[in-house]
């Protein structure tokens, strides 16, 4: 299939405050690590790209396709992002996806998506455990010096029935469309997969802050909002530039049915404490 040229457009909102509570870097005291405001998480606005990856691909990369991505610059409430889709030079069946700030011509999405497998799924480092534990009484607090690597995170299991699927996209993609929030079973929005990275980490760790700095998706099945969904990762690599730990996590989704439905691997650079005034 050759990928069609495809485009949208979206305005930039302020994370809840849950997302702000849970990262310093999604509120003002973003300006303590020089960002300009806080920033918006990325899980966000790799999800405002969705609605162009679906005009270019179609609807079955929500069941059987992929997408690799990197986060460059960051996003701010009020910046209005274009998503653009555009076929490969090299490789009609690719996806070349860009979102940029229209205002300065920023890149704060850059990556590829395609139907099928991707030549990296097998690359995926999963779990050996994937029975879901409640989240620990005590979670340690994790250091620059402590990022673990090699190591099963916990899984744990995470509500997600039809008013679950239309609560996210209502207070984060603010999104309506049928697909997303109609009926018993929605399908899961993409975004909502890259969500549970963070709390994965933090249903077993504490720690500072973090900037999502890349990530791939390899969807495997139709993911439907009908029941409790177990995430299960494995701390992966941990590689120091510029004195901060770039940590990487691999995660495996599995339905309410048990049925593998997503593959996802995030790289998240990992931020110091801010010093208390």
């Amino acid at each position: 299939m050759t990928v069609t040229s495809a485009s949208c457009v979206r305005l930039a909102v302020a994370d809840p405050p849950e997302v702000s509570a849970a990262n310093p870097v999604h509120d003002e005291s973003a300006t303590g690590y020089g960002y300009a405001g806080g920033i918006v998480a990325g899980i966000h606005t790799y999800g405002w790209m969705v609605p162009a990856i679906l005009d270019a691909l179609g609807a079955g990369w929500l069941s059987h396709g992929w997408s690799e991505f990197r986060l460059p610059r960051p996003v701010y409430a009020g910046d209005e992002l274009l998503t653009e889709v555009k076929p490969a030079l090299d490789d009609p069946t690719i996806g070349v996806m860009t979102q940029t700030v229209v205002s300065d011509g920023r890149v704060t999405i850059e990556g590829k998506v395609g139907l099928g497998d991707a030549s990296w799924k097998n690359d995926f480092v999963l779990p050996h455990g994937r029975s879901p534990v409640p989240e620990a009484d005590h979670r340690p607090f994790l250091g620059l010096d402590e990022i673990p690597s090699d190591l099963d995170y916990p899984a744990m299991s995470v509500p997600f029935d039809a008013s679950d699927a239309r609560t996210w996209m209502s207070e984060r993609i603010h999104d309506d469309d049928p697909l997303w929030v109609a009926g018993d079973m929605p399908l899961a929005h993409p975004s909502w997969v890259l969500g549970q990275m963070t709390p994965l980490i933090r249903h077993s760790y504490r720690m500072p802050a973090g900037v999502h700095a890349s990530g791939r998706v390899q969807h495997l099945s139709p993911f439907k909002a009908d029941g409790a969904v177990t995430v299960a990762g494995r701390w992966g690599d941990v590689e120091v530039r510029k004195s901060k730990p770039w940590s990487t996590s691999d995660a495996v989704f599995i339905d309410s049915g048990g049925t593998e439905v997503a593959l996802v691997r995030q790289v998240a650079v990992i931020l110091p404490l801010l010093p208390r005034h």
